[in-house]
């Protein structure tokens, strides 16, 4: 095996330009002397040659010695670059930044949904609304308002009615429907679960469409903190999307809600909590695709 230096070849060339420019470039003057050097070598082997100033290649002079070590220096010391080099140096580290930018984009961080924003909601806030807190009133920034067909709006004031009737006793309570089709339930969680005492709140709004399809349902902010409700207050539940049954109200679909909180054995957000809450902002759930994993959902 020869000894002596490896060949750089262009496409790695072109690699380490990208990853380290100074190192490429030193890399690049040396491949410019080596055909020097070799020749030099090889007139030496030969037992010298006149280099036409009465001096020999193979033991050079001091002057040709000073003259090859001005033209092809083996190290580039650090800040004496030319004005090319610095060039090719920035050049290269700019690409390296738009790389990097292009590769960020494939692999999207919500850290600024964290920082910036509420988009995520508070993760400090896990046992829901305090007893005087009436910050719920605001968050219905705009009022949802359908014309109801005399089908539909019978069947709301039904639902109304059995909810006055029945919620208190089951630990639900409709707090505001002075918009007949924008109600707000007051949640309370049931006795020796992990939500036991928790107050949380339901948005339901109706569409012109019910009683043939689902209203829409959503916790309001802090939701429980459970592996099917994310932190926006979306239900991954199913009788609220495809499993919908016109035969069902809102009393049933809060029946539900609460079975599904007293199941947890402990709180926990959904793995994809996120991702989800982020590239769904500002999506109606009932327009939402979902995919039910198992059967609590």
């Amino acid at each position: 095996m020869a000894s002596g230096s490896f060949t750089v070849r262009p496409a790695l060339l072109v690699v380490l330009l990208l990853l380290n420019p100074e190192r490429a470039l030193s890399i690049r003057i040396a491949r410019a002397a080596r055909p020097l050097s070799r020749r030099s070598s090889l007139l030496a082997l030969r037992g010298g040659a006149d280099d036409g100033d009465g001096g020999v290649l193979g033991e050079p002079s001091a002057a040709a010695a000073a003259a090859d070590a001005d033209a092809l220096p083996s190290v580039v010391p650090a800040g004496t670059m030319d004005d090319d080099a610095v060039a090719t140096a920035s050049c290269w580290a700019g690409l390296q930044k738009i790389l990097k930018f292009v590769a960020s984009l494939f692999s999207p961080s919500y850290d600024y949904a964290k920082a910036d924003t509420d988009i995520l909601g508070d993760t400090s806030l896990q046992c829901g609304f305090a007893e005087d807190d009436e910050s719920w009133r605001t968050q219905r920034k705009k009022i949802h308002t359908a014309d109801l067909q005399p089908g539909s709006r019978k069947r709301v004031l039904k639902d109304l009615r059995i909810m006055k009737r029945d919620g208190a006793e089951i630990g639900i309570e409709v707090e505001e429907c002075e918009c007949l089709t924008d109600w707000v339930v007051k949640v309370i969680g049931a006795k020796g679960t992990v939500y036991e005492g928790e107050i949380y709140r339901l948005r339901v709004r109706f569409h012109a469409d019910y009683p043939s399809q689902p209203p829409e349902v959503v916790f309001m902010r802090p939701a429980p903190v459970h592996e099917h409700i994310y932190s926006d207050g979306k239900i991954c539940l199913n009788i609220l999307y495809s499993d919908w049954n016109p035969k069902m109200d809102v009393k049933s679909v809060c029946l539900s809600l609460l079975s599904m909180l007293s199941s947890a054995k402990k709180k926990s957000r959904p793995p994809d909590n996120d991702s989800t809450v982020v590239m769904s902002q500002g999506q109606k759930t009932r327009n939402m695709q979902w995919e039910f994993h198992d059967d609590k959902c």
